[in-house]
């Protein structure tokens, strides 16, 4: 069986530079055919097990999220992705589908399976079952987008409650004193947040809280959709809505456009998310963008850290939103 040594001796360049192309690195232009066509004539593969047990690493990661189907977190997998191939590692994914089961099992899968770190998107998942999975396993763990309550590991979050304040204040300036809000359960922390945030501008700016305009729900195009029609349905309906999710955005935008009601004329909607439908919206539809790109790249440089040997404390950090209008 070939070995990199010997791709190398018919390349004519060094194992490190047949290393480094095999692992996704930069290698000049000069070298690259070289080594592919020594690949090719040698029917060289790279054996991830042998590797493994010489390294004790397996130079994988696993990357856990609720799903893919959402440009948010396929833009953050995409980012952290090419962070971590640059460095020699390859990703293992899992979707769990918002099912608190199947994120528990892919969890420990996961963990069990010989990954080297582990870059994950909590939703359902208990402080207790996080240390029972990880427990007597040397495997880091960064956190996105959310943090799990009583969890000692690394977290990557955004500004929810500060974005959300500044996207309500924005409709209360823009002369809105009903403004309805829809949102996740309340058992998800960026749910959470975002609606302290509305709640926070309504205080800020002497408007008094309506129970009949904040509706809770799933992160689900159903939940906008549905939401639209029972606030627009009100006695007194919002003259604007605050959305705090991309799909629960489009179900609003949907549900408008099939009842006819025109949005901003008839009612605002200040997105969240959801940049690309709402810049497409005539007029755009402002909206609360998170620095997607920034979020994976910050979560892939932490973990190689921590692989790397950091041993400061856990930390956190929250990055900066911005309002687009």
């Amino acid at each position: 069986m070939a070995t990199i040594k010997d791709v190398a001796r018919m390349a004519g360049v060094s194992q490190s530079t047949v290393s480094k192309y095999i692992n996704g690195g930069q290698v000049r232009p000069a070298n690259l055919e070289s080594i592919r066509q020594a690949i090719a004539a040698l029917d060289y593969r790279v054996n991830p097990f042998a590797r493994s047990l010489k390294t004790q690493r397996s130079h994988s990661v696993g990357i856990l999220l609720p799903t893919l189907s959402v440009p948010f977190y396929s833009q953050i997998f995409t980012s952290l992705d090419k962070v971590l191939r640059e460095r020699g590692y390859h990703t293992i994914i899992s979707c769990y589908s918002s099912d608190h089961g199947l994120e528990r099992d892919y969890f420990n899968f996961l963990v069990s399976t010989g990954v080297d770190g582990l870059i994950y998107l909590p939703e359902n998942l208990t402080a207790d079952e996080f240390s029972e999975i990880i427990a007597n396993r040397s495997v880091p763990v960064i956190q996105v987008d959310r943090a799990i309550p009583g969890v000692c590991a690394d977290a990557v979050l955004t500004d929810n409650t500060e974005s959300s304040c500044q996207a309500v204040s924005h409709l209360i300036r823009s002369g809105h004193r009903r403004i309805a809000a829809i949102t996740g359960p309340g058992s998800i922390q960026t749910a959470r947040e975002r609606i302290a945030g509305y709640l926070r501008a309504l205080e800020e700016n002497g408007i008094l809280y309506d129970d009949a305009l904040v509706l809770r729900g799933e992160l689900i195009f159903a939940t906008g959709y549905q939401g639209f029609l029972h606030m627009m349905g009100l006695a007194a309906p919002p003259t604007a809505i605050f959305s705090t999710n991309s799909d629960i955005t489009i179900g609003v935008i949907t549900a408008a456009r099939e009842r006819g009601v025109n949005i901003p004329n008839d009612v605002t909607v200040f997105g969240y998310d959801c940049v690309d439908v709402c810049s497409m919206m005539t007029p755009p539809l402002p909206v609360v963008y998170q620095p997607e790109q920034e979020i994976g790249r910050t979560a892939a440089q932490w973990l190689i850290r921590r692989l790397e040997g950091d041993g400061d404390p856990p930390r956190t950090v929250r990055l900066k939103c911005s309002l687009q209008f």
